[in-house]
């Protein structure tokens, strides 16, 4: 029995969803754990079991994780429910093996592999290129909705692959239908090229004639720059050097690789940045996403 956690968000919703639209699973081998009302009508049309499963509350996940073989995250209390094997979704900062990074979103990340790998439990990580549909909180917070030229601010950054969440979340459903072919292995879902901000600023301009004005300068000046100018809510901007620090560690070559495993999984060419658009370069389709700076 697999266990599909998170289905009510953006990576394991496409999950689910591929595995019922390819007939990936058959559904009575697999349940979903959720702590919300809100499941898709497609699950439920299929049969799906739904058990409640709090992280909040682990009594209710060692319930909800009972007699299943595979889960997709919460080590110990999936250990402690008996289950065999995790497949943990990461990023792919930190260059290949993923093993150090200065990037402040990747670091629980690699503890947390560390930890998984120690448990006695039999794993699979799966790492996630950077959403492409993020592309405009790295561009200096860049709020599509507006008009006429604009000013951003960035440090100084490096390379990085960009990958469709779709895509991504199309592959991660390949690798827990097979899981048994990935036990014990470190998965790379790159996107297909490496750009690094400014480029994808420029393809940005050209596809909306609107110009943007790139300042590039040290880390500390861009945080100060953004605390000054207001550019997150006050609740917000303590998040700010951690943000920062993703252009430090672009800077030091964690994003600078490639790896053929996504199109593999998908049997086609992954979509580029310039295939999606008509979908991240307007405010209606791809709003500034900063409710996780908190």
């Amino acid at each position: 029995m697999i266990v599909l956690t998170g289905t009510s968000g953006g990576l394991a919703g496409v999950v689910l969803d591929t595995i019922l639209d390819k007939k990936l699973l058959p559904p009575s081998s697999f349940r979903i754990s959720s702590s919300s009302n809100t499941i898709s009508a497609r699950a439920n049309e299929a049969g799906i079991e739904v058990r409640y499963g709090d992280m909040t509350k682990p009594e209710t996940l060692l319930q909800s994780f009972a007699d299943a073989d595979l889960i997709s995250g919460f080590i110990s209390i999936a250990k402690a429910a008996g289950v065999q094997h995790v497949i943990y979704t990461s990023l792919t900062f930190g260059g290949p093996t993923g093993d150090q990074t200065i990037a402040g979103v990747m670091k629980a990340h690699v503890e947390t592999v560390r930890y998984l790998k120690a448990s006695g439990l039999s794993w699979t990580i799966v790492r996630q290129a950077t959403y492409a549909h993020l592309w405009n909180l790295f561009a200096g917070f860049l709020q599509l909705e507006g008009n006429g030229d604009c000013d951003v601010v960035i440090p100084y950054g490096g390379p990085n692959s960009w990958a469709s969440r779709d895509d991504l979340g199309e592959a991660t459903a390949v690798i827990v239908s097979r899981w048994h072919d990935y036990v014990g292995q470190t998965v790379n879902l790159t996107g297909p090229r490496l750009l690094n901000v400014e480029e994808i600023i420029e393809l940005y301009s050209k596809y909306t004639g609107r110009h943007v004005n790139v300042r590039v300068v040290e880390a500390t000046k861009a945080i100060e720059h953004h605390r000054v100018h207001k550019t997150l809510p006050p609740e917000q901007e303590e998040f700010l050097p951690n943000w920062a620090s993703w252009y430090d560690a672009m800077a030091s070559g964690e994003t600078d690789y490639l790896d053929p495993t996504l199109e593999q999984l998908l049997g086609r060419k992954p979509q580029d940045i310039q295939d999606m658009e008509a979908a991240l370069f307007t405010g209606k389709t791809n709003i500034l996403d900063t409710k996780d700076f908190v």
